[in-house]
C-alpha cells in the first residue's frame, strides 16, 4: 500500500524573468533506499513534501522545491523496526531461521531438550511492526505412563511416571518361567517405554550341544513357548529320525533331537561313472553327483543326490536307441527293423516323383538321432503365411507353386519394425528353401544420441525416434568447420555419429561409463583432456592427460567394468555375501566356504575370488568335507 505524500503549500511572489514552469520539481526525482515512492507529479516552487518508509522500516524525509531543485530539511534514514531479544524458554532453545538479527520481518524456531515436549501448537515468533508475535512457548517435562506388572514378574526401578532416561528391570521371580520379552526397558524422550512389560511363561530350551546341530528353523531361536515348534537341521552327512519338535505345556520336548549318520555308497552300475562336478569326498547326506554314461548309453539323469532313501534319482544307463524313422512319401529299402542301435544304418527311396531320386542312407548316431535325413519334395517349395511382412520382388514373376531356383524378397509392412532373418530366399531343388521365412515384429526406435551432444543443436530434440527417421543437427561454435549433418536411425541404430571440427582439433573422444575433465583449451578449443570413469569401473592406462597432437587426439583409455557377487558362486560351495558386493577389475574379494567344507586345507576355509573386466574368475572350489572330530 502506498503511503500517501504529505504536501506543505504556500504563497510566495517571486519577481523573475525565469517561467513558473521552469521552477517546478518533479516526484519522480525524490528516490531514498527503502521508502515509499513519491507520485509522479510536479510541485511548484516553496513546496514541502514528506517521504515516508516502507512498511517495516522507520524514518522519513522532508524536501522543499527551491528553484527547481529539492532541497532536504530533515532526513531519517529508512532502517528496518527492531524487535528485541525474543525471549528464553526453559529446558529448550531457539535459532534464527529467517533473517540475520532481530529485526522486522526475522523468525526465531523453538525447540524442546530431550525428555520435553512443547505445550503450545506454534513453535516460532515472527517480528512484526509492533514487536515479537506470539508468545515465548513452554516446554514441559515428558513422562511415561504408570507400569503395571502380575504376581510372576519382579521389578526394580520407577515404575510410576518415569521420566526421560528412567530404567526398570524385570525378572521371572520363579525359575522354570522365563521372561517373554526384554529384561530391561527405558523411557524414551517422546514419552513412550521402549517396549512392553514383559510376561513369565512356561519355556522349552533346545539344547545346542550337540556338535551336529548346524542350524534351527526359526534360526538362532533357543528359547520356545509352550506349543511353538522347532525344526532341527544336522549336518549334511548325518540326519535326524524326527525333524520338528513341539515344545510342551510341562516344558519339556516332545520329542528329543538325534542326529545319525547316513551315506551313500558310489553306485557301480555298468557303463556309468560319476563325476566329480559339484562335490568331492565322502557321499554323505545331502551329496550331489553329475554322472556320465558311457558311448552308446544314456543318462536317465544327469545329477543325483544322496537321501535318506539312497540315490535319487536312481543313476542308470540306459542304452541309446533310435525310434524308426518317419519320411513321409519315401519307402524303407534297406535294414528295416523294429528297434535301431547306435551306429545302425538304413536306406529309404523317394517315391516316384519326388526327389531325391536316388537312395538315401541314414544312420543312428551317438545321441540317439537320425543323422542326414532329406525331405522328400515334389520339386516345390512350402509357401507361408505372412505376418507384419510382405513380398516386394520375385523371380521369375509367377504364380505359384514356387518352383526351385524362385527367389522372394522381403521387407516389413511398417517401417517401424524390426526385421528378423535373410531378405531374399530360395527355392532349393529338394523343395526346401535355404534360408527360413524372415518375421517382422516389435517396434524400432533410436534413443537420442549421447555421443558429443554437448557440441551440436538438434533440430528436433527428444527421448524416441522412430525407424528410418532423419535427425539434422548443427555444430556450435567453436566446432563449426563443418556446419552439420544429418543421422538417419536405422533399424535401431543410429547410421553414423555427429561429424563436428574446428580448425584445431575435433572434440574429445567419448568414453563409455566415463567422463572427461578439460586441462587446456585454445581459442575455446579443447586442447587436452583427463579421463574419469564412473564408480566401480576402472581406467586401462593411468595417463594424466590426453593431448590433441596435429588435429588428432591421443588413443584414449577405457573403462574396465566391475564384477558382481552373485549366486553362481554357490556351485563352489561358496557362501553369498550379506548384501550386494561389487569388486574393481584386477581386485580380489574373499569368500567363506559353506559350514564344513575347505578349499583343500581344513585351516583355508576360503577362496579368494579375482574380478577381470566384469567377469569374475574362480580358480578354486571349496571341494574337501572337514574331517568329523
Amino acid at each position: 500500500m502506498r503511503v500517501p505524500v504529505e504536501i506543505i503549500s504556500f504563497s510566495c511572489f517571486l519577481f523573475s524573468v525565469t517561467s513558473a514552469q521552469d521552477q517546478e520539481c518533479l516526484g519522480e526525482d525524490i528516490v531514498y533506499e527503502n521508502a515509499e515512492p513519491v507520485a509522479n507529479i510536479s510541485y511548484t516552487d516553496g513546496e514541502t513534501v514528506k517521504v515516508y518508509c516502507m512498511t517495516g522500516y522507520g524514518g522519513f524525509y522532508r524536501l522543499m522545491c527551491k528553484n527547481g531543485q529539492w532541497l532536504t530539511l530533515i532526513a531519517q534514514r529508512c532502517l528496518k523496526k527492531r524487535c528485541g531479544h525474543p525471549g528464553e524458554t526453559p529446558n529448550g532453545d531457539f535459532k534464527l531461521i529467517k533473517g540475520t538479527d532481530y529485526t522486522y520481518g526475522a523468525t526465531v524456531q523453538y525447540t524442546c531438550k530431550k525428555g520435553y515436549e512443547m505445550t503450545s501448537r506454534i513453535n516460532h515468533r515472527h517480528c512484526r511492526i509492533k514487536g515479537w508475535d506470539n508468545s515465548v512457548p513452554v516446554c514441559e517435562e515428558v513422562r511415561c505412563p504408570v507400569i503395571h506388572t502380575d504376581g510372576d514378574v519382579a521389578v526394580s526401578g520407577n515404575t510410576e511416571e518415569g521420566t526421560f532416561g528412567d530404567v526398570v528391570h524385570f525378572e521371572c521371580v520363579s525359575s522354570f518361567k522365563k521372561l517373554d520379552g526384554s529384561s530391561v526397558i527405558h523411557c524414551e524422550e517422546n514419552g513412550v517405554w521402549s517396549g512392553p512389560v514383559p510376561q513369565c511363561i512356561v519355556t522349552c530350551q533346545l539344547d545346542l550341544t550337540e556338535p551336529e546341530v548346524v542350524k534351527t528353523i526359526p534360526w538362532g531361536k533357543s528359547f520356545f513357548k509352550a506349543g511353538e515348534t522347532v525344526e532341527v537341521i544336522c549336518k549334511k552327512q548325518i540326519y535326524n529320525k524326527q525333524e520338528t519338535f513341539t515344545c510342551t505345556d510341562t516344558g519339556k520336548w516332545d520329542y528329543k533331537p538325534t542326529c545319525e549318520e547316513q551315506k551313500c555308497e558310489a553306485p557301480l552300475n555298468q557303463h556309468l561313472y560319476l563325476l566329480k562336478y559339484y562335490f568331492s569326498g565322502d557321499l554323505y547326506l545331502g551329496a550331489r553327483r553329475s554322472y556320465r554314461c558311457e558311448s552308446g548309453y544314456r543318462e536317465t539323469a544327469e545329477v543325483a543326490t544322496c537321501t535318506r532313501d539312497g540315490w535319487t534319482p536312481k543313476p542308470l544307463c540306459a542304452e541309446l536307441m533310435c525310434d524308426p524313422p518317419i519320411i513321409p512319401n519315401a519307402q524303407i529299402v534297406e535294414g528295416q527293423t523294429n528297434a535301431y542301435k547306435v551306429s545302425w544304418s538304413i536306406k529309404y527311396k523317394c517315391n516316384p516323383g519326388f526327389e531325391p531320386e536316388e537312395p538315401v542312407k541314414i544312420t543312428c548316431d551317438s545321441k540317439g538321432q537320425w543323422t542326414d535325413i532329406r525331405k522328400c519334395s515334389d520339386g516345390t517349395c512350402e509357401e507361408k503365411e505372412l505376418k507384419n511382412i510382405q513380398i516386394i520382388f520375385q523371380y521369375p514373376n509367377t504364380t505359384l507353386p514356387y518352383k526351385p531356383g524362385h527367389i522372394l524378397v522381403f521387407r516389413c509392412t511398417d517401417d517401424n519394425m524390426r526385421f528378423y532373418g535373410q531378405r531374399a530366399i530360395e527355392c532349393l531343388p529338394d523343395g526346401r528353401w535355404n534360408y527360413p521365412y524372415p518375421q517382422c515384429g516389435g517396434t524400432v526406435q533410436c534413443s537420442k544420441p549421447t555421443k558429443n551432444v554437448q557440441f551440436v543443436t538438434l533440430s528436433d530434440e527428444k527421448t524416441e525416434y522412430r525407424n528410418s527417421e532423419t535427425l539434422t543437427y548443427t555444430c556450435k561454435e567453436p566446432y563449426s568447420k563443418i556446419p552439420g549433418g544429418v543421422l538417419k536411425c536405422q533399424n535401431g541404430n543410429w547410421n553414423g555419429t555427429f561429424d563436428c571440427q574446428s580448425t584445431i582439433c575435433p572434440p574429445p573422444p567419448y568414453l563409455q561409463h566415463g567422463d572427461y575433465n578439460i586441462n587446456s583449451t585454445k581459442d575455446d578449443v579443447i586442447t587436452a583432456v583427463s579421463y574419469t570413469c564412473q564408480s566401480y569401473f576402472v581406467l586401462t592406462k593411468n595417463q594424466d592427460v590426453y593431448k590433441c597432437v596435429d588435429g588428432k587426439w591421443e588413443t584414449p583409455p577405457k573403462c574396465l567394468k566391475p564384477c558382481e557377487i552373485d549366486d553362481f558362486v554357490e556351485q563352489y560351495n561358496l557362501k553369498l555375501p550379506t548384501g550386494k558386493v561389487y569388486i574393481k577389475h584386477a581386485e580380489k574379494y574373499r569368500l567363506n566356504c559353506t559350514d564344513g567344507w575347505n578349499a583343500g586345507n581344513e585351516i583355508k576355509e576360503y577362496v579368494d575370488v579375482l574380478c577381470s573386466n566384469g567377469q569374475l574368475q574362480i580358480d578354486k572350489s571349496c571341494d574337501t568335507q572337514n574331517k568329523r572330530k
